[in-house]
């Protein structure tokens, strides 16, 4: 299961934008967060898949399910774990023409494991401004960090209409995580 990960870990280690792979514990924080059963989800860098075993036990679908790796070993790997799961071999910065909502229809739930606070200013709001369009009006966004701050600034959570709650904070994961999750303030859009 590592091997995969260490071979996209030297291959670009800030696209990774990890150390290990996600923890047990983490993954099941994210699952727990995201209540998969019965709910199309888009799982976004799903690495090794620990998250996505996470969601199964947790009750998703696997028809709706869909995993976009944009490592294309990493993507190999996900195809053959999974192979009743839907694998886009893609980046997230074009997520919007890999999938689209008359295709696959919106979604109830997206899973990412992207280094949000790693990236350029332009392509994070870039990428969460395809992955909102692709959520339904009452979809939700879950999110962690290794970071104390949140993955989604308050001011770039203000301009999306957003808001963001902090789930929980895995300690005992490598290194810590804090889970967030992430939907439409609709008490802002009522204003």
């Amino acid at each position: 299961m590592y091997q995969p990960f260490v071979l996209a870990l030297l291959r670009s280690p800030r696209q990774v934008g990890a150390v290990a792979p996600s923890g047990p514990l983490l993954a099941r924080a994210m699952a727990d967060a995201a209540e998969p059963a019965g709910r199309r989800i888009l799982e976004i860098g799903p690495g090794t898949g620990v998250i996505t075993e996470a969601l199964l036990d947790r009750g998703a679908a696997k028809h709706e399910l869909y995993l976009l790796e944009r490592d294309i070993t990493l993507a190999t790997y996900l195809g053959r774990k999974f192979p009743d799961i839907n694998v886009i071999v893609g980046d997230a910065r074009t997520v919007s023409n890999l999938i689209t909502p008359d295709k696959a229809g919106s979604f109830d739930v997206i899973v990412s494991s992207l280094p949000l606070l790693n990236m350029k200013e332009a392509d994070k709001v870039s990428i969460l401004k395809q992955l909102f369009a692709l959520l339904g009006h009452n979809g939700v966004l879950i999110q962690y960090t290794y970071s104390a701050k949140a993955p989604i600034a308050p001011i770039l959570a203000t301009r999306f209409g957003i808001k963001g709650t902090r789930m929980t904070t895995i300690f005992r994961n490598l290194p810590p995580a804090r889970v967030w999750k992430y939907c439409r303030d609709h008490e802002a859009e009522v204003q």
